[in-house]
């Protein structure tokens, strides 16, 4: 009953402060809030260039094969240097994905990033660095949330973060704001966002 009590006092805190902190009028462009005090324990989300999360959004189709060469002399800029980072680096013509997917596929093998992966351990990968950025203050929440909802994880909702992402943006509305009930379905927002950022790899 104690442990029960202070999850609710803890839900009625963050909400209190969601709402003093909140501007109403602009929900989605809001410049981002920080929560990391409420929830220290969310690691902080990886800096770029960052091998996993470049191996999440090949996988994921969000890198095109001729922005390849340009990240990989990123990569050696930022301290990373394996023979085949130096030679996609050197790529000069590029066509298509199938050009360069060797080259790719033994340079996250170099790093000792675990390549191939799934689409869906990709997808889990970048959401949990959204939830990790939303937490730490980088970012929107609920512009995240719609991303993540509507327009990352269509075909991803089997992922109960996901879901709970799509069913507060269906809560949301204008009768929402009027009725007050906006700051708790922040806090719950933000909850669900610590339980993805909290994922371990």
């Amino acid at each position: 009953m104690n442990g029960l009590l202070a999850i609710i006092k803890a839900q009625m805190q963050l909400g209190a402060s969601v709402k003093e902190r909140q501007d109403f009028r602009y929900l989605y462009t809001d410049p981002p809030i920080s929560f990391v005090e409420e929830y220290p324990e969310i690691p902080e989300p990886v800096g770029k260039p960052s091998p996993t999360l470049l191996a999440a959004e090949w996988v994921r189709g969000d890198l095109h094969s001729e922005d390849m060469p340009a990240i990989a002399i990123e990569l050696l800029e930022s301290g990373l240097d394996t023979p085949a980072i130096r030679r996609l680096a050197g790529e000069m013509h590029v066509a298509s994905s199938a050009d360069v997917e060797p080259i790719i596929s033994r340079m996250f093998r170099e790093l000792a990033i675990p390549y191939p992966i799934s689409e869906s351990q990709a997808f889990l990968i970048y959401s949990r660095q959204v939830a990790r950025e939303v937490i730490h203050g980088k970012r929107n929440a609920w512009a995240a949330a719609s991303h993540l909802a509507k327009g990352t994880w269509p075909r991803h909702r089997e992922i109960q973060e996901i879901r709970a992402c799509s069913e507060l943006l269906d809560a949301l509305d204008w009768n929402a704001v009027n009725r007050g009930t906006l700051p708790e379905l922040t806090a719950e927002l933000i909850e669900v966002f610590a339980r993805l950022g909290a994922n371990a790899d």
